[in-house]
């Protein structure tokens, strides 16, 4: 189970969310239509926070587009990239710049992000079907990237 990979999570003082805590019912409205996503349970839900000019963002998108996004779109789970305090119209530019596959939303008044944390990414929020948070990550760190991927697999089977 991955109830034992929670206590390895890092410590992020900048986080408003702990181990344990409610997914915060945010709306998320995709760049790649104008439906809004209303949360529901049921569903293993990772969201991922960025910003264009982050070199450790980019490393971080590659990384999950390569190495978590094959597992996960194939799963019962929903995965965005939100751009945080961009317009949908940057984020569409920087997703088709980049070659990525990986659904995104934009977050220009940071509305989104402020329920998650006060500052720093890239980030990521992984919960599980309940809707309690299992992991989440800062920075771009190969050791909690590998942990996130093996918590997923877990809770997807």
């Amino acid at each position: 189970m991955y109830c034992h990979f929670v206590q390895d999570m890092i410590f992020d003082e900048y986080s408003y969310l702990s181990p344990g805590d409610s997914f915060p019912g945010v709306e998320i409205e995709p760049v790649e239509s104008d439906e809004i996503i209303t949360w529901g349970s049921d569903r293993i839900i990772l969201l991922n926070f960025f910003i264009v000019p982050c070199k450790h963002c980019k490393k971080m998108l590659e990384y999950i587009q390569e190495h978590i996004w094959p597992d996960f779109q194939e799963s019962d789970g929903y995965f965005v990239s939100i751009g945080r305090e961009h317009s949908k119209e940057e984020v569409k530019e920087f997703r088709d710049q980049g070659n990525y596959l990986l659904p995104f939303a934009a977050d220009p008044d940071r509305s989104i992000y402020s329920q998650f944390a006060q500052k720093k990414v890239p980030r990521n929020y992984l919960f599980d079907k309940e809707g309690l948070l299992v992991y989440q990550t800062r920075g771009f760190d190969l050791d909690q990237l590998s942990t996130l991927g093996k918590i997923l697999k877990d809770l997807s089977t």
